[in-house]
């Protein structure tokens, strides 16, 4: 995506701009009379088992960098998971956003009792989504080249 990779300040970006969508999104919805939906239990749980898997190939790029893996890791591989990892971290932050907006316009009615259901399953989401912008983050560095990288007496044959 970007040459230096992506920063915290773009995933708070990405965040910050989806939770205003949300937040208007959301507004116009309760305006027609319906009510908020809070989201599945099983939410969370999937988001975090995206975020280990995400950590999970970093990981195996960052082993190969170290020299501590058992088998070759390709270009290619490596490339991708740099890729996964940056669409992991937006993902991450675009979904902090979307539910940080959900729970702000529920949050003034929270004394009806579908909306207090709500907070618990969605504080747990926006958790969930911290640690997937936070695994996108980590596992883009680990796919990092060293800064000594390509200068060794290999790099110009010539």
């Amino acid at each position: 995506m970007l040459s230096e990779g992506l920063r915290p300040r773009h995933v708070l970006t990405v965040g910050v701009a989806t939770a205003l969508l949300s937040a208007v999104v959301w507004h116009l919805y309760t305006r027609t009379g319906s009510l908020l939906q809070g989201p599945a239990w099983l939410t969370p749980v999937v988001i975090l088992v995206i975020a280990a898997l995400v950590l999970w190939f970093g990981w195996q790029v960052r082993a190969y960098q170290q020299g501590e893996a058992h088998k070759d890791l390709s270009m290619l591989r490596a490339a991708r998971t740099l890729q996964l990892a940056q669409a992991a971290a937006l993902t991450g932050g675009a979904l902090t956003g979307w539910f940080i907006g959900h729970l702000a316009i529920l949050l003034p009615d929270r004394d009806l009792t579908p909306y207090a259901r709500q907070i618990v399953p969605l504080l747990l989401v926006i958790g969930a989504s911290v640690v997937l912008a936070v695994a996108g983050l980590l596992a883009q560095r680990w796919c990092r080249l060293p800064e000594d990288w390509g200068d060794g007496p290999q790099a110009n044959p010539a």
